[in-house]
């Protein structure tokens, strides 16, 4: 059956179209495999260590597309940690033969932890290194311990193409089947363009960033996956909502949505503008990846959270995933996928076996309905309900 977008029926009523059956490409061997049997999951995360044996079955079971972080293998091979990451990625495929696994790279921080960039200042040109305009000193975006994380001049079409080689040189040899490119739009922070670039270099850093997908995907070749981070909507109310991220679509084969429901974006107007986002990516046929959270202060960064025992977060997840799941549903379309944890590590909460994730679901039998701030959607064997007022929610799972 097929479905065409539909437009605001009422102040009360909003149809969330379901995009065009086949808009993606079913037969393009480089998507993951895409079902509605159960919650589609996606797992992005990274261990210092080479993987277990255990974490490796465990992944395998839960998805079929995974990307392991920037550090992954740090501590393995200090000197080559994409290697541990390569060799992860190939056990993966092998006890999941269904499984796309990505190679993580950042489109503006030279993060030293992978051959490439351990030492970007001293085997690198000057000019490589985004610079403070007046000073003519690195513009740092941090540093681990004492070693300084440099940015690059994403400006210099030299950096550009060492940047393109480099990261379509490591998919192959390391047997990724894409890359996660983060951060696409943070060289336009007025911060950095008020130092570094020029007040007046946003649109110059659109064209780079721009160019850099389309080179490395060409790199690449057609096979390959370019998904990017990402998505932003920042909403000062339902009719000022202030969205970032889709001009980049064209140019991959899809987006991640990294603050559904946290940090800047948890107003009840974030939420829908980023099902409107993830609806026309969908229907481009574009990969969307919702990165759902336990709760608005429950992440890596709050040190109460994070200093609880294992047992206790492993509980405070599981009673919380109903809301951010629900909320997933009711946006979801072919190739969306949902991702929930509370950071990026192996142990961080994404490896834990929700129930959740193994009822079953089917496709979707009507587009989400609204009615206020609650919205509901059926699926051939779940009623989902969302409640963005107070954040709550329910999910009758019919086999139950």
């Amino acid at each position: 059956m097929k479905l065409t977008h539909c437009c605001l029926k009422s102040l009360l009523l909003v149809a969330f179209a379901l995009p065009i059956a086949g808009s993606a490409t079913a037969d393009d061997t480089s998507l993951p495999t895409f079902s509605w049997d159960r919650v589609p999951v996606y797992l992005h995360l990274g261990s210092n260590t080479q993987l277990s044996n255990e974490q490796i079955e465990t992944i395998a079971r839960l998805s079929d597309f995974i990307c392991l972080e920037k550090a992954h293998g740090r501590v393995t091979d200090p000197s080559h940690p994409e290697r541990v990451a390569g060799k992860d990625a190939r056990r993966i495929k092998t006890a999941n033969p269904d499984a796309k696994v990505l190679m993580y790279w950042n489109t503006l921080i030279a993060w030293p932890f992978t051959s490439y960039n351990q030492n970007f200042a001293k085997s690198h040109p000057k000019d490589w290194i985004l610079r403070d305009r007046v000073s003519g000193e690195p513009l740092l975006k941090t540093t681990l311990g004492k070693k300084p994380v440099y940015q690059y001049n994403l400006l210099n079409p030299e950096l550009r193409k060492w940047w393109s080689d480099t990261v379509a040189t490591a998919v192959h040899e390391h047997g990724f089947d894409g890359f996660f490119m983060d951060a696409v739009s943070q060289s336009k922070r007025p911060l950095w363009l008020r130092r570094g670039w020029g007040i007046d270099k946003s649109d110059d850093l659109d064209a780079a960033t721009t160019e850099l997908m389309e080179t490395v995907k060409s790199a690449m070749g057609a096979d390959h996956l370019l998904i990017y981070n990402g998505f932003r909507a920042h909403s000062g109310g339902p009719d000022n909502s202030s969205r970032a991220g889709t001009e980049f679509l064209p140019h991959s084969d899809g987006a991640q949505i990294e603050h559904f429901d946290q940090f800047s974006s948890t107003a009840k107007e974030d939420i829908v503008a980023y099902w409107q986002m993830a609806n026309a990516a969908a229907k481009q046929g574009k990969i969307v990846l919702y990165k759902g959270w336990p709760d608005h202060d429950v992440n890596w960064l709050n040190r109460s959270f994070m200093s609880k025992p294992a047992r206790e977060k492993e509980t405070i997840a599981r009673e919380s995933i109903t809301f951010p799941l629900a909320c997933y549903l009711i946006g979801a379309c072919e190739n969306s996928y949902f991702c929930y944890g509370w950071g990026y590590g192996v142990d961080d909460g994404q490896l834990i076996e929700y129930p959740e994730y193994q009822k079953s679901l089917g496709a979707p039998k009507q587009i989400a309905r609204r009615n206020g701030w609650v919205f509901r959607r059926q699926f051939a064997h779940a009623d989902v309900t969302a409640v963005l007022e107070n954040r709550t929610a329910s999910i009758r799972w019919h086999n139950d």
